[in-house]
């Protein structure tokens, strides 16, 4: 792997052969019926954890970040997700970057404390690592927390998939969480690449066919944020 050189079409392959991405009928927690879900829980080995890692870790030396002191991962989905990233640093590129996470509840014994992990401290520049953002309740609570009560700097945050639909307004989740917070989001695909993708010939073993598109492009219509380039 070398700077610039993450595909998307391989990411969109991957999560189709993972089944982590799929197509039908789906009701999110927003209510929404979608024709597509998309099921981080899915990567749930040691290859596919190890696989995703490696596109994360990608991303982040893509985009200059690999000069941060820690990969942040919020619980829980976070959590395997830091750790393997950082262990995908220091495999395919040599870089040797702590990994953190935080507790749901704080330990009260032991060494105690909200963090596992590299401890963090003030002046710290932190990557974080989610899978998508929805509504942003995550950042919400874990951004403020970072920066005001322990004091890093958030160097970006790198997502698996931005679905680039509406979140409270008419701008789409991860634009308002970007507005909110001043933080930048970087997604590994999104919704406009896996379907651009995946409506022609390509490799992952899935097309979208024309019933199905329409189904897209009408969810798309309803609830879509417009496309950012």
């Amino acid at each position: 792997m070398t700077k610039g050189a993450l595909d998307r079409g391989a990411v969109v392959d991957f999560l189709i052969q993972s089944k982590v991405l799929k197509f039908g009928e789906f009701t999110l927690k927003s209510g929404r019926k979608a024709p597509y879900f998309i099921n981080a829980g899915g990567f749930d080995d040691g290859e596919k954890i190890t696989k995703l890692s490696s596109f994360y870790a990608q991303k982040i030396v893509d985009l200059g970040l690999d000069s941060a002191d820690v990969v942040f991962g919020p619980a829980y989905k976070g959590i395997p997700l830091c750790v393997s990233t950082a262990m995908s640093l220091q495999q395919n590129f040599k870089k040797n970057i702590g990994f953190c996470f935080n507790r749901k509840e704080a330990k009260t014994h032991g060494d105690g404390g909200e963090y596992v992990g590299k401890p963090l401290t003030k002046g710290m520049r932190v990557v974080l690592v989610e899978d998508v953002v929805t509504a942003g309740s995550t950042l919400n609570e874990v951004v403020p927390v970072l920066r005001e009560k322990v004091g890093v700097e958030i160097a970006g945050v790198i997502i698996l998939v931005d679905r680039a639909e509406k979140g409270s307004g008419a701008c789409s989740a991860v634009e308002e969480a970007e507005e909110k917070h001043g933080i930048k989001i970087h997604p590994l695909v999104s919704i406009h690449d896996i379907i651009s993708y995946l409506s022609g010939a390509n490799s992952s073993g899935f097309r979208i066919d024309t019933d199905l598109k329409a189904k897209i492009e009408q969810y798309r219509a309803e609830f879509g944020a417009p496309c950012v380039a």
